[in-house]
Formats: structure tokens, sequence, C-alpha cells
């Protein structure tokens, strides 16, 4: 094979068998396809630093496609950020620099980096003048709202446009669900751990919280109902699926009796969807099963790109109109280029194969997690004390909800971690009120796609499986 002249390495590699075996399998355009296998290889580190790949018309001719296929799927690897060309030279895989001084920061939930920054910013390319010089249509353009349909149907929800809104982001959908849904002074029930942004928003427009008694499986619909009984809430937020920062999915025959009994005492129900694209085969929606009590927020920041800032939020049709009052005061929606952008990332079935690439990425990186957190370090006796708090390897979220050994405190783990050059989220940050906070002083919350690569996600969690089975140290001292 002449590829065998410009590298050994692609001789054994499998990128190029693995083109072969799907271009005719799948929809994507062959250079697409072919650029998503390459940046696939670099992130599991089978295509190292500096490695140089074949001439165009020499890989055309083995894989039997067009020159013009490779050079838009190397032109598309370099807009990425994958390879760099040099006249003269050729084609490489781009030198990954170490930044030692910059923490790795596992803290934050944000979705893995397959190539998506470069289709969204290609979209924004195209976008018409037009666009940026007006508002976004009142609560979205009946097209986009049609859109945000197609993209809820990922996760299970059938939505009716016209009771959709479409908003800047999902924590813009998620303030507009509770000034909609309650007033100063009301009590919103949530999980005893839950989104801290919601904590935050509530926090602010002043609505008192309280957690709901849990276990492995999600909140107690028994507690639900005695809750509902002798403290009269206005309404629920609730994650039934991948909750955050737990990863639990909610069992269908629980989220029947929740919204049982949120109808039995008109508690309005503000569901946090999303993460349900990530999800295989996910539960039945809460809004599905009651329409008309049920908010559902989604949007693209833990599917594709939190930058997007476009959101959606279906909400109960005699609501509507006031959350879109609400909404139109809070922001007015997103930009209106961005808006299209999502709508054509959706049409043209882009969104959904991001969305399925996440989800796979996810599940590599979950497995990673697996190999690394059930098994000893070198050198060291395994402590039996530290077990994950879910199934790692099973589950869809990505997010781990980690519990420490008994030597550890989340505070004090934390704080050595950053001294490692590593974020981690205490489990405090998520604890709903005082209950909860007392329950939560050995678990932290790491973050799976917040690593650039699977070789960083893997140094990462092998420090932190090192730390966790080694003695405590004193990170700050009095002189």
């Amino acid at each position: 094979m002449t590829i065998k002249r410009y590298n050994v390495i692609f001789v054994t590699m499998t990128i190029w068998q693995t083109f072969l075996k799907t271009k005719a399998q799948t929809k994507d355009p062959a250079y697409q396809r072919l650029a998503d296998d390459i940046h696939q290889a670099i992130a599991e580190g089978h295509l190292a630093s500096g490695t140089k790949l074949p001439p165009q018309r020499e890989l055309a001719y083995e894989l039997g496609v067009s020159i013009g296929t490779i050079t838009r799927a190397y032109d598309l690897c370099l807009r990425r950020g994958d390879l760099v060309a040099t006249v003269g030279r050729g084609t490489f895989v781009r030198e990954q620099r170490a930044t030692p001084d910059a923490p790795i920061n596992l803290r934050v939930n944000i979705p893995a980096d397959i190539g998506q920054g470069v289709e969204i910013a290609h979209a924004l390319a195209r976008r018409p003048a037009g666009e940026f010089m007006g508002y976004i249509p009142f609560g979205g353009a009946d097209t986009d709202r049609e859109a945000g349909a197609t993209y809820l149907a990922l996760g299970g929800m059938q939505a009716n446009p016209a009771d959709m809104i479409v908003t800047a982001g999902g924590q813009h959908a998620l303030t507009t669900a509770l000034l909609t849904a309650t007033k100063p002074g009301d009590l919103v029930l949530c999980e005893p751990l839950t989104f801290g942004g919601f904590l935050d928003g509530a926090k602010l427009m002043n609505r008192r919280v309280t957690g709901i008694p849990a276990d492995a499986q999600g909140i107690l619909p028994a507690a639900f109902e005695t809750l509902c009984q002798q403290e009269k809430p206005k309404a629920c937020f609730l994650t039934p699926t991948a909750q955050n920062p737990t990863g639990t999915t909610l069992p269908s025959k629980r989220r029947e009796a929740i919204v049982e009994t949120a109808l039995r005492h008109n508690v309005m129900i503000i569901e946090d969807a999303l993460y349900d694209p990530l999800v295989t085969s996910p539960p039945l929606p809460l809004s599905m099963l009651a329409p008309d009590i049920c908010f559902h927020v989604a949007s693209f920041s833990k599917t594709i790109a939190p930058g997007f800032r476009v959101g959606y939020l279906t909400c109960p049709q005699h609501l509507r109109a006031q959350a879109n009052d609400i909404q139109h005061l809070l922001g007015m929606g997103p930009p209106w280029a961005m808006a299209e952008i999502a709508s054509e990332l959706i049409r043209t079935g882009a969104a959904e194969r991001l969305t399925r690439a996440q989800a796979t990425e996810i599940k590599a990186r979950r497995a990673i997690a697996a190999e690394i957190l059930d098994s000893p370090a070198k050198d060291q006796v395994q402590n039996p004390a530290h077990r994950p708090a879910q199934s790692i390897r099973k589950g869809d979220a990505p997010h781990l909800w980690l519990a420490l050994p008994d030597h550890w405190t989340a505070e004090k783990f934390v704080a050595s971690a950053e001294v490692q050059g590593l974020l981690v989220s205490p489990a405090h940050h998520f604890a709903a009120d005082q209950p909860a906070a007392r329950q939560t002083q050995s678990h932290i919350r790491l973050s799976l796609g917040a690593a650039r690569s699977r070789d960083v996600l893997t140094t990462s969690l092998t420090a932190i499986r090192d730390m966790m089975q080694s003695q405590p140290t004193n990170t700050q001292r009095s002189i």
C-alpha cells in the first residue's frame, strides 16, 4: 500500500477501514464521515500529535473516493483544529500543547468537543445580514418552534409548536417558568440535590425551596404526597431523566404517581429535560403525562454547545401567553440568527447527528471512568470504602456522582484537587436545604464532557482515583 511510505501507523489503523464500512450505511456526506473518523481517532489517541497524513491523491485512490472528498475532509479537520498543513511538507495532526498552569475544570457541565463548534460557526457565517438587524419574532417564528418540536422528539417529548416559546437558553426558560408558575414567598419543591442554577434563581426571586426525600431511584412519591398535603407548595422543579447531580432516572411508575399527586393538589411541575436526548429510550416525560400542569425546559447546552443560547419552553396552553410576556421582558429571546441556526441544524439532521455523537462520546467517557475509578492505584492498596454512588458504565448522564472514602470530606477533597490543578464540584453546591446538606459531606460531582479530550480525562480521573486512595494532606496552613 502506498500509504506505508508516509506512516506505518496507517497500515494498522482502523479509521480508514471504519470509513469504508460505514460510507455506504450513512446519510452523512463522505467527507464529513471521514473528518469525523479522523477527529475520533485523535480523541481516542490512535492518531498521535505530529502524525503525517497521506497525500490527498493517494488516500483518495485507497478509499475509492474523489480527491474532492479528501480535500473537503482535510479542510474540515483543519477548521476544527485537528490538523495543520504546511506547503511542501504535508498535513499533520496538530500538536497538543500542554497548559500546566491552567486548571482542568471538571466542574462545569458542558458537552464534549466532537467538532460541533465548526458547524455552528459555518452556519453563522451563512446568515443573511437582516437576521442581525432585528429581533426574533415574539416568542419565536413558527418555523423555529416547529423545528424545536422536532428536536424535543429526540428526548421523547411530543410538543405542540403552538404551546412553545423559543428562549435564550435553558436558564431563560427555567426563569420564565418559575415566574409564571409562582409568586414571591411561594414554596417550590425539588429533589434534595438539584441544579444550582435553580437554587440561585429561586433565592433571587424570593421563592422558598424544600427538598423531597429520595432514594437511589429518585424522589419518593409518598414523600411528595405528604409534602403536598402539609406544605401546600405552588410548584415543583424536577430533573427526572439523568438527574443533575446524581445521574438517576426516575422510573415510569414513580413519574405516574408524582403527576397524579400534582394534579390532585394543583401543583405546577417544571421539568428540566436538558439531558433527555442523551438517554437511550428515556421514560415518558412528565410533560407528556400532564401537559396542563407542566412546563418543559429544553436547550442545546448539554447536547451540542452551551454558547448556542437557544432553548425551548413548552407551556400549559392556558399559561403560554403569560409566559411569553415574561420571557420577552427577561430578554426577548435569543438572537434571531442563533435561533435560525438552531432550526437549520435541526432541519438538516445535523442536530440529531451531533446529539447522537455526543451520547456515544459520553458512553465512551463513562467506560473510561469505570475502568479507572473501579481499579486500585499502582503501588497502593485499594480502599474498599470507595465505590461510585451509581453504576458508572451503564449510565447515560454526562456527569458522575462520586462517593468519597470515609477519610475524605468533600470540602477537603475539592481543596486538595485544586492544588493539583483539578476543579471538581462539592456536593453542597446542589443541596436544596439543610437536611440535604447534612447528607452531602462525602460526595463530589465530576463532569465528563469538560475535559478537552479522552486523554485529558484519563489523566484527570487517574489523579482523582489516586487522591481518593491516599490520606488527606493540609492544603492550607497558617504561618
